[in-house]
Formats: structure tokens, sequence, C-alpha cells
């Protein structure tokens, strides 16, 4: 096992910003893994999109052989992904990580219907 995800979690406790670390991805589920799957979760505030994307960038120059993803910047459905997945490495605030949660997977619920929608139009323009 690789020492980068203890490497990005102690950078991540320095980091006022940080709300949670998460592993996801193959990495996380132990099977063969061509990367470490990396989630910096934020603490819950208004950041733009450049502060998001600088802090990516950050993470990912100081642990270029990690895939780092910021959460406030994926998809609703890659966060159910991290979240179903996921493997906590770090947390600050467990009472903040468990609202972004909740709050994630009823964003999640109210979306679905179209998600599945849109899977299985794709399924059927094949």
């Amino acid at each position: 096992m690789s020492k980068e995800p203890e490497k990005i979690s102690q950078k991540a406790r320095n980091d006022k910003d940080v709300l949670a670390v998460l592993l996801f991805g193959s990495y996380a589920r132990n099977e063969k893994f061509t990367d470490i799957d990396v989630c910096v979760v934020l603490k819950p505030e208004k950041f733009n999109p450049l502060f998001l994307s600088k802090k990516r960038l950050e993470y990912l120059t100081a642990f270029p052989n990690s895939d780092i993803q910021i959460y406030q910047q994926l998809p609703l459905y890659i966060k159910m992904r991290v979240l179903k997945d996921g493997k906590t490495i770090f947390c600050r605030n467990e009472d903040l990580l468990y609202d972004l949660i909740i709050s994630t997977v009823r964003q999640f619920e109210y979306f679905k219907p179209r998600y599945l929608s849109y899977l299985e139009g794709v399924i059927h323009a094949r």
C-alpha cells in the first residue's frame, strides 16, 4: 500500500479549508489499481470556481501520483459514487460531513429520475 494517502491526509490537516479527505475507486476497494483516487471535501462555504480549481491544482502539484478531485466540483452522480465507495482518511468535523452527505443524498434523490431516464435513453440508443 502506498504512503501517499497519509501524506495527503497530513496536508489536509494543515489546510483550514478542508473538511475531509476520502479515498475512492479501485485503491479504496483494495483492487488492482493504476492510480489513487482521492476526494478532498472542503468546508461548506461558498467558494468560487477559480478558488476550487486552484485548490485542486495545489493538491495535484503536491501529489502527482494521485488523481485528486475537489468534492464541490464533482457532478452529483460522481459525488454519490465517492460517498458509496469512499473511505474517510481524514475528517475535521463529522457533524459537518454528515450534513453534507445528507444534503448530497437529498439532491441525488431529486435528480435520480432524470438520471435514470438519461441512462435508459443511452442504452436504447445503441
